[in-house]
Formats: structure tokens, C-alpha cells, sequence
């Protein structure tokens, strides 16, 4: 799938975290782009990575082009790890969407930048599950 289609969303989710829609950088592989400007990253498939500037804010890059198994991937993953929160529950499969798993990854992604957070991935899942609640992604 071609992220850029989904222009609009990544610009809302930027605008709710106080970003400009300039700072949404659609690229081909995020690894390469890591590499060519000296930030380190190893994952290959990442679909999303937040860069911050020295002192001038940040920007999130996002993968131009994005597979259904990289999603699944990551989808799959959140579900692995949520059965250490729940195995009654598997909240990955409220991710329903395009639209909520993108929004999930790029929520995830920004969590990472947070103090609280840190590099905490279930903390990274809890806040991310819970801006969507607040954006109304769940609502029936």
C-alpha cells in the first residue's frame, strides 16, 4: 500500500501531538534515510521512526510503501505482547482497520519519545491504545 494516500490521517495524527503536517516525511526505506543523515537503525521493514532534530522539534518518517506483511508483523507482535497484559483480551484485534493500524504505529512510534515511556514496549502499546480511545478510533 502507498502511505501517502493515507496523507491524512498521518497529518491529523501529527496535528494532535502539536506537529506540523510539513514534519510527516514520506520516504522509500527509513533504514536508508537513517544512514544517509547518521541515525542508527536496524530493522530493515520499520514502518515508522520519529527523528528528533537538535533542539528543532522532530519529524516522522514513514515508509512510502508499505506491505500487508510488515503490518501483520508488527499487528502480530502487539498481540504477543498484550497476552502478558491479558490472554483473555487481545486488543490487536480492534485494529480492525487500515486506518486504526496505521494510526496505532505511528501513535506507538511517538509514545517512544516520551518520558514515561522511554523504550517500554507495552508502555509504548498502553499509551498508544489509549490516544486512539481519546481520538475516538473505537467508538461504534
Amino acid at each position: 500500500m502507498n502511505t501517502k494516500d493515507y496523507f491524512e490521517l498521518f497529518r491529523y495524527l501529527m496535528e494532535q501531538r502539536r506537529l506540523g503536517q510539513e514534519d510527516v516525511v514520506f520516504v522509500p526505506d527509513i533504514r536508508d534515510w537513517c544512514r544517509e543523515h547518521h541515525i542508527p537503525e536496524s530493522d530493515p521493514e520499520r514502518p515508522v521512526k520519529l527523528v528528533s532534530g537538535n533542539g528543532e522539534g522532530c519529524i516522522m518518517l514513514v515508509r512510502e510503501e508499505l506491505s500487508e506483511k510488515i503490518i501483520e508483523e508488527r499487528i502480530r507482535a502487539l498481540s504477543i505482547r498484550g497476552q502478558l497484559r491479558s490472554v483473555a483480551t487481545d486488543r490487536a484485534a480492534t485494529l480492525d482497520t487500515v486506518q486504526k493500524r496505521l494510526a496505532f504505529l505511528f501513535l506507538r512510534e511517538y509514545a517512544f519519545s516520551l518520558p514515561e515511556v522511554q523504550e517500554d514496549d507495552l508502555l509504548a502499546d498502553e499509551w498508544a491504545f489509549g490516544e486512539m480511545e481519546r481520538l475516538e478510533y473505537f467508538r461504534e
